[in-house]
């Protein structure tokens, strides 16, 4: 953590990544924080690293079928230029990914597929990329698919929850996650240009927008706020956890017992995120992946040997649970929730 967070600065962060819509005037409303100091600490906030906003679209109403995470260990001998070579592979076969950790020895990666078909053709090519090579070593690499119509993304870089924790503020949890029905969503080419920009560049204003896209800005404000109605994108904010004073994070990946589906396990979601920083969870009938900073290995080790228990005892696992702690100041994150390639991919191939 580079310095203590200010009792203001600990409530704009929060209400930034809570309301990441709102501009400061409605965001002093929320949160009792004066407008002046709202775009004072917002602007420092944002200059000095401790969040970025992104636009995340809903790629499953733009025809993708899979969500995929993939993770696996790099061989210890490995050298960094051979594992920046797997990122770079990566990036030019799988144009649907958008978010790669790495440390010396793991990584994963999520990205989106448009059916089983495009997502073998990408892994197989990244295979036969290294086949030769000493980066995995015959060592495991997971694949884990969760197609859109059957899973739950329960926590998806939402991020209130770390920092409802770690301020020690209340906030009410509930297990809830957005209709995963997978559709075309037909755009015209002004809609697709927008779209594309949004996510391109979340940063920018509807302004500066629409210099880069020539397109005007009321247009662009017009759709943003449809494609946001629509559940087309959603505007979130990334924060960074090490900055914060994380140390770990877990990375979670559980076999689940089919005599328990989905809808059976409300309980133990709800438990889940509740007593969890997750910012990551998706969970399906048959396997939960999830992710989740903690300050410290001690609040780690008494998390999970309360939630296993809870798990155990409702006999909801097989197995024991594939966990990788990763420590934040080891970890790099050069693809970092960016959709800008998987939306170009996927606005391509909607129907005309």
């Amino acid at each position: 953590m580079k310095k203590g967070l200010t009792k203001n600065e600990r409530r704009v962060l929060h209400g930034l990544v809570v309301h990441p819509t709102l501009n400061d005037r409605k965001l002093a409303e929320k949160t009792k924080v004066k407008h002046s100091t709202i775009t004072a600490i917002r602007r420092r906030l944002r200059e000095e690293g401790y969040f970025k906003t992104v636009r995340i679209p809903s790629m499953n109403k733009l025809g993708c079928e899979l969500s995929v995470v993939g993770y696996g260990r790099f061989n210890p001998s490995a050298s960094q230029s051979l594992r920046m070579r797997f990122l770079d592979t990566m990036r030019k076969e799988n144009k649907g990914l958008y978010h790669f950790l790495m440390t010396p020895d793991f990584y994963f990666s999520l990205s989106t597929a448009r059916d089983y078909t495009s997502l073998r053709r990408w892994t197989e090519a990244v295979e036969q990329e290294f086949a030769d090579t000493r980066l995995f070593n015959g060592i495991d690499r997971t694949s884990v698919i969760f197609p859109f119509e059957l899973t739950r993304q329960i926590r998806f870089f939402h991020f209130s929850r770390p920092l409802s924790l770690l301020f020690g503020l209340d906030e009410k949890v509930v297990v809830d996650s957005p209709d995963q029905k997978v559709g075309s969503r037909r755009l015209t080419r002004k809609e697709r240009t927008v779209l594309r920009g949004l996510v391109e560049h979340p940063e920018f204003t509807d302004v500066a927008l629409s210099e880069e896209i020539n397109a005007s800005r009321q247009v662009i404000s017009s759709m943003k706020r449809r494609f946001e109605r629509t559940g087309l994108i959603r505007t979130a904010r990334i924060v960074d956890l090490a900055m914060l004073g994380y140390e770990i994070l877990a990375f979670v990946h559980v076999r689940l017992s089919p005599r328990f589906p989905l809808k059976s396990r409300i309980d133990g979601l709800q438990k889940t995120v509740q007593d969890l920083s997750n910012y990551l969870m998706f969970s399906g009938n048959s396997e939960t992946m999830m992710s989740a900073p903690f300050v410290n290995y001690n609040e780690y080790f008494k998390i999970r040997k309360d939630t296993l228990s809870f798990y155990a005892h409702r006999e909801y696992i097989l197995g024991e649970p594939m966990v990788e702690l990763i420590a934040l100041r080891e970890a790099e994150i050069p693809v970092k929730c960016d959709f800008s390639s998987a939306i170009g991919e996927a606005i391509d191939k909607l129907p005309k």
